[in-house]
């Protein structure tokens, strides 16, 4: 029997740490999360070497699918990282499609997992040479762990094996399958936790929170908290019911595809039995928040998920050998001095209360909100065990943001600003009208529908327009971290795409980012599970603190008006972001 505190546990306090008060439905829902967590906490999880390559990552993906729950389930209430929860679930929710597909035939599918490896490693040295960055540690990358399983891919066994379907492709699969179930998944399936029909304007709604855009930071828009730091109710519910049907969707797939693996102490049946279980309460207390539900079951129409091609070009350098791996020698203190002072300086605003006012612009006051929120984040949690991951969620998304702030800023024209602004804005209202639509297609009612993007009473803001006619569409992402790089980074601007792409291993759980999110201590021969490899932690921090730089000084320069404080502000900031990079690079071996 558990102790009585564990029982206590569960019980999440009535105010959050930023003083706000839970409504009773709210609170039932967040016992339903901790619950969850708590109960996939005991299952034990071990490293076991001796295994084929495949073997030995699906081995690895359940304690990684766990530590991203836990680490979601974390910042709830926080009065921080909103959005980080947001891609977090998303994460996990295609983490859970992938591992779906697999169980379906572990036998023939597990291997991909390999080529999943390979393609992955081959995109990163793709990278660099597109980019013409170089990189010294790139066997690090490549190999953060030693040479188990045959990873390196020295013995050149699995060269021609082929890669698991996309994101879509696993989406419409699973969608596909509902068929035969009036539009909703089997119970067995862990995925029927989620309403199924309305599921494709749910995925939408994790896409653009989970990328702490403009219309994402309005998840962290309520009456009662500030802006770009917690969760709306809504977005919370919506959040954690799919981080639930994720995790414990992975945990089903890696069971059946490795089921040696599965602990000997533990029955295996009550263990899922009560999973369901547990998940299920999370899906219950989370509908009633946010109503994103139909009684109209729609039959999808989508055709099988297939395998990807092995990449028809491979770059040498993505096959390494026993002698290319190689022990961290680095030291990760300077950085950490660098990025903390960062932080210090990054409070020191002159940005006050009087700034805010009717009249301060919506965007302007997320994009203000939100830096903090994610920077905070970010230096709150790379160094607190089993917390790394949220660091690199939260670094992505300021980079993103910062890449398409410059871009919209980066005309002094007057007629070519008013029109970058309006091009910019265009595409997050056609985001947001294609979403009420989509779940409107699919059953959901319009008053739910439409919640989603209702702002508080206090924003005084103009009636919601239509994007424009014929719009045209801001630059793809590589195109503005392109920009972005060459504006921050002249003399080696390719190394900020390269940087993107060595931080979306982990927020999209490819199997390199598996292996970056855990840590191996050479000198004591110790591994240990759910903290990051020392270059992505770096890189994290680095990349975080340039993103955040930015971002604020250029709020503060419109919120003051282009105040002397704000320009000193700013320049302050400029110049600790590039000590935090000089220090950072001599880690994670970038720029």
């Amino acid at each position: 029997m558990k102790d009585p505190d564990y029982y206590q546990s569960l019980i999440p306090p009535v105010d959050r740490p930023d003083g706000r008060e839970a409504t009773p439905g709210l609170l039932k829902l967040r016992t339903a999360t901790r619950a969850l967590r708590n109960h996939l906490d005991d299952l034990p999880v071990d490293y076991n070497q001796d295994l084929t390559g495949d073997r030995f990552l699906a081995g690895m993906a359940f304690m990684y699918s766990r530590q991203r729950y836990g680490c979601a389930e974390s910042l709830i209430g926080g009065a921080m990282g909103g959005t980080v929860l947001g891609a977090m679930a998303r994460s996990l929710f295609v983490d859970g499609l992938r591992w779906r597909w697999i169980g379906e035939d572990p036998e023939a599918r597990r291997s991909l997992l390999l080529g999943d490896l390979l393609e992955e490693r081959n995109n990163i040295c793709d990278a660099l040479r597109k980019n013409n960055v170089p990189m010294q540690n790139l066997s690090r990358w490549l190999m953060p762990i030693p040479p188990v399983a045959d990873l390196t891919g020295e013995s050149l066994t699995w060269l021609d094996t082929s890669s698991l379907p996309g994101d879509e492709e696993l989406l419409s699969d699973f969608l596909n399958s509902t068929n035969a179930h009036g539009g909703s998944a089997p119970a067995s399936d862990p995925l029927h936790l989620l309403d199924t029909t309305g599921l494709r304007g749910a995925v939408m709604v994790l896409a653009f929170a989970g990328h702490g855009n403009y219309l994402g930071h309005q998840s962290c828009l309520s009456e009662d908290g500030q802006p770009g730091h917690d969760l709306r109710d809504i977005y919370e519910a919506l959040f954690m019911q799919v981080a639930a049907a994720g995790v414990v969707t992975v945990l089903h797939g890696t069971a059946s595809a490795v089921p040696e693996l599965w602990p000997a102490d533990v029955p295996q049946e009550p263990f899922m039995t009560k999973t369901m279980e547990l998940a299920g309460d999370v899906a219950e207390a989370a509908r009633p928040i946010h109503q994103l539900f139909t009684t109209k079951p729609r039959t999808h129409k989508g055709a099988a998920a297939t395998v990807r091609p092995v990449a028809t070009i491979l770059n040498p350098r993505a096959i390494i050998t026993f002698a290319d791996v190689t022990p961290f020698l680095g030291d990760l203190d300077r950085t950490i001095a660098e990025a903390e002072r960062f932080w210090t300086i990054s409070r020191a605003t002159p940005v006050g209360e009087e700034h805010f006012t009717n009249g301060t612009a919506l965007h302007e006051s997320l994009s203000y909100g939100g830096a903090y929120s994610n920077l905070d984040t970010c230096l709150s949690t790379y160094d607190k065990p089993g917390s790394g991951p949220i660091s690199v969620f939260a670094a992505r998304m300021l980079l993103e943001e910062a890449a398409r702030l410059r871009w919209r800023f980066s005309v002094t024209d007057q007629k070519a600003f008013a029109a970058r602004a309006t091009q910019y804005f265009d595409e997050f209202r056609a985001h947001q009208r294609k979403t009420i639509n989509k779940l409107r297609g699919h059953g959901v009612s319009a008053e739910a529908a439409n919640r989603l993007f209702e702002l508080p009473s206090f924003v005084q803001a103009p009636p919601p327009k239509p994007p424009t006619k014929n719009r045209q569409k801001i630059p793809h992402l590589t195109a503005l971290l392109r920009e972005f790089g060459q504006a921050t980074q002249p003399r080696d601007p390719g190394w900020v795409v390269v940087a993107y792409s060595l931080l979306s291993q982990v927020t999209h759980a490819t199997t390199l980012g598996c292996l970056h999110a855990v840590r191996y201590d050479d000198d004591e021969d110790i591994w240990h599970g759910n903290e990051l490899s020392p270059e992505l932690t770096a890189l994290s921090l680095d990349i975080a603190c340039i993103g955040a730089a930015y971002l604020i000084g250029h709020s503060a320069l419109v919120l003051t008006e282009l105040s002397d404080g704000a320009k000193k502000f700013r320049a302050s900031l400029l110049d600790c972001a590039s000590r935090v990079h000089h220090e950072a690079r001599n880690i994670h071996g970038l720029g």
